[in-house]
């Protein structure tokens, strides 16, 4: 496409790096279009995505951001990257949370940028890079914008792709991006972006206070707390092993599932929750009750050791 070229120029002292910005072919590109180079040009593409290796990443990015209710903060912005590798080993996921509030274009900025650290990290040298942000792509093309934020980003993220062996940027349907946006929300613990959901406030039983109603998590048994609360509270539980974790209601039993925590706590924080349920349930079904009044559980292990 137009301005690719110019793209490419940044890394002119560089004839064998790959860059590339495209957008999504049929909802973007031009009408007039020559059928046979449109036809090269995708044959082209799709030889270099389907050239994978365990140096190439594919890598999905989406930041969000919120401005702060009332007069309190300073807002906060949660950015997701997910990055699947070839063959069968497991996607990488990159999930954080800021303090402060941005424009839309600017989170997405920060979660290319990220993302990008993260696949030099890992030593990948050829990242595929999806967004839904026609915004971004548009700038990352034509380098022109008046937000000198933007720019400075946009600079920052050029140098990190000049690193790299191959580097192309492709503007994909929202759909395609839903990983990394549901990592962005649990980070700044939204619950629900739904957007006919107005900004309405509830109360949380557990910090009191007011907190808008797309970050507040009801639980099977119909209680409902603020994420912030109810990830301090699963966290406090599972660091302490006293798993599986009750709901923190007065008096209710009901247990939390692992399944229900997903939409409240972060990548890392899950992991070590299912960990804790396993080796409880391993635990609860190595302990036998034991004939005798005087004594309550005994252990299998044990057992076996005074045998």
């Amino acid at each position: 496409m137009e301005g690719g070229g110019s793209c490419a120029d940044e890394f002119s002292d560089n004839s064998s790096k790959y860059v590339k910005f495209e957008e999504e072919e049929e909802e973007f590109r031009s009408c007039c279009e020559d059928e046979i180079e449109l036809k090269e040009r995708d044959e082209s593409v799709k030889a270099h995505e389907d050239y994978v290796d365990e140096y190439l990443v594919r890598m999905y990015f989406k930041g969000i951001s919120m401005d702060a209710i009332g007069e309190a903060g300073c807002g906060l912005t949660g950015i997701g990257v997910v990055m699947e590798r070839s063959g069968s080993a497991a996607a990488i996921s990159v999930q954080k949370r800021l303090d402060f509030h941005v424009e839309d274009s600017i989170a997405d900025y920060l979660a290319l940028m990220d993302g990008l650290a993260e696949a030099l990290k890992n030593n990948f040298s050829r990242v595929l890079a999806s967004t839904d942000s026609k915004i971004l792509c548009d700038q990352m093309v034509q380098g022109e914008n008046e937000n000198p934020l933007a720019d400075a980003l946009r600079g920052r993220i050029l140098e990190l792709a000049g690193t790299l062996e191959a580097f192309s940027l492709k503007l994909v349907p929202s759909v395609e991006v839903e990983r990394p946006l549901q990592l962005a929300q649990v980070a700044i613990g939204v619950v629900s972006l739904n957007p006919r959901e107005d900004r309405s406030l509830e109360n949380c039983s557990i910090c009191c206070d007011n907190c808008l109603s797309l970050m507040m998590v009801t639980l099977k048994c119909s209680h409902k707390f603020c994420s912030h609360c109810m990830k301090m509270y699963v966290e406090s539980k599972v660091q302490t092993s006293q798993v599986p974790v009750r709901c923190p209601q007065l008096r209710c039993k009901y247990l939390i599932s692992a399944s229900e925590c997903k939409s409240f706590l972060p990548v890392i924080s899950h992991d070590s929750l299912e960990r804790a349920m396993e080796e409880s349930n391993v635990l609860t079904a190595e302990k036998i009750y034991c004939p005798y009044p005087k004594e309550n559980l005994l252990s299998l292990s044990k057992l076996f050791c005074s045998a």
